[in-house]
């Protein structure tokens, strides 16, 4: 069986650092990282192939987003909070720029499931909490990589209810239901 290729997407380089070295010599999986990108955002004094160097004239989002698209991985690391705007726009951009990788979601207990659904919703297929990344982050890439899904066993309650919701909406559209409750 072929390793699962995966990137992390953190703007924060010693944060993605971390996960990193979670993954480096995992079985079954190949951590895709240009190392030249990480001394350099990190060192901007650092030298390195300019093929893989942010660009000056973009912001650290845009830098990332191209340095996930050269990688190509199967699987992406999100690091979001999901609680702002540009936590959303990165994930969108990331899901036009490799529209084929599987995301898995790290976030911290300040993100509500409402945020975790939402993202579910444009196409992550994982979510892990940070404090447990430490455990179960090479197996949570790995069910992913595979075509599984990864949420913490307590929001499976809540996206059931929300494709029941989804459904119900769906057949009382097409059969009329609605026409005759009201």
């Amino acid at each position: 069986m072929n390793s699962i290729t995966v990137a992390i997407a953190d703007i924060d380089c010693e944060r993605r650092a971390g996960y990193e070295r979670l993954l480096q010599g995992k079985h079954g999986i190949k951590l895709l990282t240009n190392l030249e990108a990480n001394i350099e955002h990190c060192d901007p004094h650092a030298s390195g192939n300019l093929r893989f160097r942010p660009r000056k004239n973009a912001s650290v989002f845009e830098n990332e987003v191209a340095r996930i698209k050269r990688l190509k991985p199967h699987v992406m690391l999100v690091n979001l909070d999901m609680g702002t705007d540009m936590d959303q726009a990165l994930l969108l951009s990331l899901r036009c720029v490799c529209p084929d990788a599987q995301i898995v979601l790290l976030a911290d207990d300040s993100v509500d499931d409402d945020d975790i659904l939402q993202a579910l919703k444009m196409g992550v297929r994982g979510y892990l909490k940070k404090e447990s990344a430490q455990r179960h982050l090479s197996r949570a890439v790995k069910m992913v990589g595979y075509g599984e899904t990864w949420v913490p066993r307590k929001m499976l309650g809540d996206i059931s209810n929300h494709i029941s919701k989804f459904k119900v909406g769906i057949l009382a559209g097409e059969s009329g239901c609605s026409k005759v409750f009201h």
